[in-house]
């Protein structure tokens, strides 16, 4: 999948697209490769991130699939979203082109 067809997929709106690439600009890219590989090395987030995917997911149908504890949960959203992975945005948590891309080659390529 190249960088247009996740554009296409990725649900960010204008403004949410924008927060995203001010906020991933000035990546570290070794230092993000490491934390990325720490973090993505649990299935738990692996299989989040496989829930969200292209769509939007509430915090409640993300809790529902899961059934773990709001805390555990909220911390495993919450690396996920410091890898810039998922965005959560007022409509519920979304999938960000890197997090698309990764379920794309890393996961869904398995």
């Amino acid at each position: 999948m190249n960088m247009k067809e996740i554009m296409e997929k990725c649900q960010l709106t204008e403004e949410e697209l924008k927060e995203y690439l001010h906020l991933t600009k000035n990546i570290d890219h070794k230092e993000d490769h490491s934390r990325a590989y720490r973090t993505m090395m649990n299935q738990t987030r692996r299989e989040i991130l496989k829930f969200i995917g292209i769509n939007i997911k509430t915090f409640e149908q993300i809790r529902n699939e899961f059934q773990e504890e709001d805390d555990l949960l909220r911390y495993h959203l919450s690396m996920l979203e410091q890898l810039f992975y998922i965005m959560n945005t007022e409509s519920g948590w979304k999938a960000t082109p890197r997090g698309i891309g990764f379920l794309n080659n890393a996961i869904m390529g398995d």
